[in-house]
């Protein structure tokens, strides 16, 4: 007996010690995949510009790539945002590269909408494993006219997100409800605006649940209220806020019956964010109380200038 388990024991220690050194391997080879695919491409590039994006005016784009490695047919382009364009300027190039050399793409761009926009120069060789290698670099201009700012990063965002979700996130039976969310206006530095948000059920909900959420920070939210036309429905509302930048409303909703929830937003600095709005009825099904329908609104707002990220 004492040979048997003497026995047994050792296997045990082999099958262990098989098992320590295949997990070992598979990190290693995981370790080894991911610092071959992050950060460490053996095509890099950088961004420049020549001249001032003002409004109209022609700039400059030098896209410089630079490889540690031969590579053949090396894919470049320059990628623009809707709002600026190239001109005279092939909309991609194709290129032997060789190692330890530095190859330079020129594109002459011009800027047709004031606004935040980002430029890309790009150079991408794909293999037919289906891996690549990636060099490029990017551009960050605002645009107001005559007035510009260029950087190499992104302009400084001093809007934060509150936290905290709101219904409409994870849609249930989003086709029951009639929902929109919009400003009543355009973002100003220093200036009140309305962020509305409408729903419209197409089935009464017994006990209704909306949310609102909005950025903290270089956005300001303040007096929360709603609307249903008939002061009786609105008022049979409850509101809630537990937390800053969030704020709820509990309670009975008529079917066809449009209620507008507002909030007042006054940006106090440059930033970028989402709104997220949802609305929510919870009943019960086979005894137990779950959520029945979700349905909900999202609205990217930015607010940028030249003098903001300055």
């Amino acid at each position: 007996m004492t040979t048997w388990w003497k026995k047994y024991l050792r296997i045990v220690r082999v099958r262990h010690w098989i098992t320590a050194v295949a997990v070992a391997v598979g990190l290693c080879i995981l370790l080894l995949l991911a610092a071959c695919t992050a950060g460490s491409s053996a095509l890099t590039g950088s961004l420049a510009m020549e001249g001032r994006p003002a409004l109209g005016e022609p700039f400059m784009l030098r896209l410089e790539l630079r490889t540690s490695m031969d590579m053949t047919d090396v894919a470049v382009s320059f990628i623009l945002p809707a709002g600026v364009e190239l001109v005279n300027t092939p909309g991609e190039w194709r290129v032997d590269m060789e190692l330890n050399q530095t190859y330079v793409f020129t594109a002459t761009a011009r800027v047709l909408e004031n606004g935040y926009h980002k430029i890309v120069g790009l150079g991408r060789k794909d293999f037919p494993s289906g891996g690549f290698f990636t060099g490029f670099g990017a551009l960050y201009i605002l645009v107001e006219g005559e007035d510009t700012w260029v950087s190499h990063d992104p302009p400084p965002n001093h809007w934060e997100s509150p936290g905290q979700s709101v219904p409409g996130l994870l849609p249930l039976q989003p086709e029951l409800i009639q929902n929109r969310l919009y400003l009543s206006g355009t973002l100003t530095l220093n200036q009140p605006v309305t962020l509305v948000y409408e729903v419209t059920p197409l089935v009464d909900l017994h006990f209704g649940h909306v949310g609102i959420a909005v950025p903290i920070g270089g956005l300001r939210s303040s007096e929360p209220r709603v609307d249903a036309g008939d002061a009786t429905l609105a008022t049979s509302l409850e509101f809630h806020s537990s937390t800053e930048g969030v704020y709820y409303w509990d309670g009975p909703m008529k079917s066809q019956q449009t209620y507008s929830f507002y909030l007042t937003l006054e940006p106090t600095a440059g930033g970028s964010s989402v709104v997220y709005a949802g609305i929510r009825e919870t009943g019960v099904v086979d005894s137990m109380s779950r959520e029945i329908i979700d349905a909900g609104q999202s609205l990217a707002l930015s607010l940028y200038s030249p003098s903001l990220a300055r």
